[in-house]
């Protein structure tokens, strides 16, 4: 018998004879079975093994794996963990600096509301559902059983219970806003203002307003975490920084209410005659500084300050002729006989309504506003020297109010189309091509009742830290003597006789009396179609109260109102009387 192997003479010692032949048959069967397989094959079955080895070694570390997952979430390991500090920041509101009116009276900022910062508890639950309303308390359930913590506004800073944190957040405006097309508006959420002084100031508002937050700990799972608590943030809460305008609130929110009762489209406004001081300023139809969104839908241009917008002018302008004829040498009481008509190099040119006023002089044709009056009297100067008075007044000029804030400069027609003297005759009545803003208007009438001299219109001014004082003033510019003293005076003294005796009687006032001139301005544009159609005639009424010692330059413009003494003029005498009421005229 041949050698045996160390590994079957182990087997047969152990199992005798029988467990020799078995292994005498399974060598023989092997033997067999390897002589048929070749090279190539041996070497797959041998790495073949081996990825069976391997992936029976992976399954048994990844169900190791799992069980250590399984044990650390069932034990108390995963709870200490959790313990690691988060937080959850909860913006609850912000706030923008303060715009006041001359007298350091808001004009945002002025009323407010309550914003609850929610963490849901059941006393918390419990808390709100006493006090909202009955139809929200539905989605106040929604939110609550969201888990996470929430802000709310909330009818009522009268509650107490764990989890509900309550802040006083002002209102950036109300449902009467003053000034709105001066005040402006947000964007982006309430971050940005975008308009008017919102815009003009934007990064000032911004920095000087409060920021209101609350802050919770969480868990590693972002759940809020029980006997954390909260941290409340109230970041310059106390800040009363921001932009002091020209404004009075009392006699914005009166020309606003005059303007409103007399017309639908339109504008007016308040100077301050020595200063040049804008007290008041309103344009309609407004804007819902709460809700732009809607007022986008509007066909009717809300958001245009018809104030600052260039319109055209009509007998007003009248006003004008009348300084440049007085500064050139012309008696006011030059004469000239209306016959209703007057031809000029082949176009005939009429007094309204057809009338004939007969002998004038100019104090009687600015009273009763007759067209051939002026015409005539244009005639009688050179067009340069009309046009230069109307620069020296302001016509043609755009105004600054505040960055990025501009009145209009209107138009004058050029010395070249004055040239013709067709041309003349429309500018010297206010038609044509002029154009200006009831600002510009305002500003002339500032000018004659300050005794010739030029004022600048202003809306700034200046910048308080605490909103009691002045932190920073704005400059002020002293004008020129545009006018001469004897022209000024004599055209207040013309302009009295308008209201007292001319067109302008139905803006006299019930306390002492005023100087002003009325206007129904033809646009050349055409409503309606057929018998229906009809121009458009804008109403204007410019003036100055009182007529003694004048302190307030002011103009009121109706869009489409046809007469300036039947519209106009009334809402002027609203507007005087509101004065007289609020500051006694001696």
């Amino acid at each position: 018998m041949g050698t045996v192997p160390p590994f079957q003479y182990m087997m047969l010692q152990l199992g005798g004879d029988s467990s020799r032949r078995k292994i005498i048959l399974w060598q023989r069967i092997g033997s067999l079975f390897l002589s048929n397989i070749s090279l190539d094959q041996k070497w797959g079955i041998f790495v073949y093994k081996r990825i069976i080895s391997l992936f029976c070694c992976l399954v048994l570390m990844f169900s190791i794996c799992v069980f250590r997952v399984y044990y650390v979430g069932a034990s108390d390991h995963l709870a200490t963990a959790a313990q690691v500090q988060g937080r959850y920041t909860l913006d609850v509101a912000d706030s923008r600096g303060g715009i006041y009116d001359r007298n350091f009276r808001p004009l945002v900022n002025d009323t407010h509301r309550y914003v609850a910062s929610v963490l849901p508890t059941p006393q918390a639950a419990a808390e709100l559902l006493r006090v909202m309303p009955e139809e929200e308390r539905e989605s106040v359930i929604s939110r609550l059983s969201g888990g996470l913590p929430f802000v709310l506004e909330v009818p009522t800073n009268d509650i107490y219970a764990v989890g509900i944190d309550v802040f006083q957040v002002p209102n950036r405006y109300t449902s009467s806003q003053p000034a709105p097309h001066l005040v402006g508006y947000l964007g982006d959420g309430g971050r940005r203002g975008v308009f008017g002084i919102e815009r003009s100031y934007d990064s000032l508002l911004e920095e000087a307003g409060a920021t209101f937050q609350a802050k919770y700990q969480v868990d590693a799972t972002g759940r809020t975490m029980e006997g954390g608590g909260v941290e409340i943030f109230r970041e310059n809460e106390s800040s009363a920084a921001g932009v002091v305008l020209t404004l009075d609130r009392e006699l914005q929110l009166l020309t606003q209410n005059a303007l409103a009762q007399g017309c639908e489209k339109g504008a007016a406004l308040v100077l301050d005659i020595a200063m040049g001081e804008i007290l008041a300023m309103a344009s309609l139809p407004a804007f819902d500084p709460n809700n732009v969104a809607a007022s986008l839908q509007s066909t009717d241009a809300p958001f245009i300050n018809r104030a600052l917008s260039g319109y055209n002018i009509g007998s007003v302008f009248k006003l004008a002729v009348a300084c440049a004829a007085l500064e050139g040498g012309i008696s006011a009481s030059y004469p000239y006989v209306c016959q209703g008509f007057i031809d000029v190099e082949g176009q005939v040119f009429r007094c309204n309504n057809h009338a004939v006023h007969g002998p004038l002089s100019m104090a009687k044709a600015l009273e009763v506003s007759c067209n051939t009056y002026f015409i005539h009297l244009a005639q009688q100067m050179d067009p340069g020297f009309l046009l230069a008075v109307c620069r020296h007044l302001g016509l043609g000029e755009e105004s600054e109010l505040a960055p990025g804030l501009t009145a209009q400069a209107g138009n004058l027609p050029t010395l070249k189309e004055l040239s013709s003297p067709a041309a003349l005759a429309n500018f010297s009545f206010g038609q044509g091509s002029s154009l200006a803003t009831p600002l510009q208007i305002a500003r002339i009438v500032s000018i004659i009742g300050n005794d010739g001299a030029a004022i600048t219109p202003s809306l700034v001014r200046g910048f308080t830290q605490d909103g009691l004082s002045f932190s920073e003033r704005a400059p002020n510019y002293a004008g020129s003597q545009v006018l001469s003293l004897q022209t000024a005076r004599k055209m207040q003294e013309l302009m009295v006789g308008v209201v007292e005796d001319g067109s302008g009687r139905t803006a006299r006032p019930l306390v002492g009396s005023a100087g002003g001139k009325t206007s129904s301005a033809q646009t050349g544009f055409v409503t309606g179609e057929g018998k229906e159609a009809k121009e458009i005639v804008h109403a204007w009424f410019a003036g100055f109260y009182p007529a003694q010692q004048p302190r307030y330059s002011i103009v009121v413009f109706v869009e489409g109102g046809e007469s300036g003494e039947r519209v106009a003029a009334p809402i002027f005498k609203q507007i005087a009387d509101g004065i007289a009421a609020k500051n006694p005229i001696s």
